[in-house]
């Protein structure tokens, strides 16, 4: 037996960022920063994938109670990657808030040039948990490599505002870093 078959992956690699993000999050989990991620029992894929809709419903709710819908239709289409079984969550805006009933084509994350692939943010449900509950800042999440945007640049400063806008700075703690560099 090879020493990658004792390896427990944890994480599904469905974007070129996310194995950063995985070895961030595993990094953050094992320093107790994030709680570690139930991945043990019969139902435990089951339960990871109601975590990470619960998360991605989260969002949802958080991002559409913090800013006027003129903002929210100001963003691009954009994509949500949980990475732990890899959940994906499609963010379409309407008047009405975000199209729950949209169905989008597979996102495009392997194109050379940025603005040929679609926008996505990549996560773990352990850490947009922990910022939805106001655990861990947004600003640590993106400067840990917990949370990564691909994006253009664009596109990255409309979705920060939004994001900066639905998690405050003032929900800061101090020395809640999630990976020592």
């Amino acid at each position: 037996m090879c020493a990658i078959c004792e390896l427990k992956i944890e994480f599904n690699i469905g974007h070129p960022q996310a194995l950063a993000v995985a070895v961030a999050t595993r990094e953050a989990m094992e320093s107790g920063v994030l709680p570690e991620t139930p991945v043990d029992g019969a139902l435990s894929n089951m339960k990871l994938r109601l975590a990470a809709i619960d998360a991605l419903k989260g969002l949802q709710s958080r991002l559409e109670a913090a800013v006027p819908v003129s903002r929210l239709m100001a963003l691009p289409d954009f994509y949500v990657l949980l990475i732990e079984i890899g959940t994906w969550g499609f963010f379409h805006a309407t008047e009405n808030g975000f199209d729950p009933d949209i169905t989008p084509e597979p996102p495009d994350v392997t194109s050379e040039k940025q603005e040929d692939r679609d926008v996505v943010l990549v996560s773990s449900e352990a850490t947009l948990t922990a910022i939805l509950d106001g655990q861990l800042p947004l600003d640590v999440a993106f400067e840990d490599s917990l949370m990564v945007l691909d994006a253009g640049d664009a596109h990255t400063q409309l979705l920060h505002a939004v994001l900066g806008a639905a998690f405050p700075e003032d929900s800061k703690r101090e020395n809640n870093r999630a990976v020592n560099f």
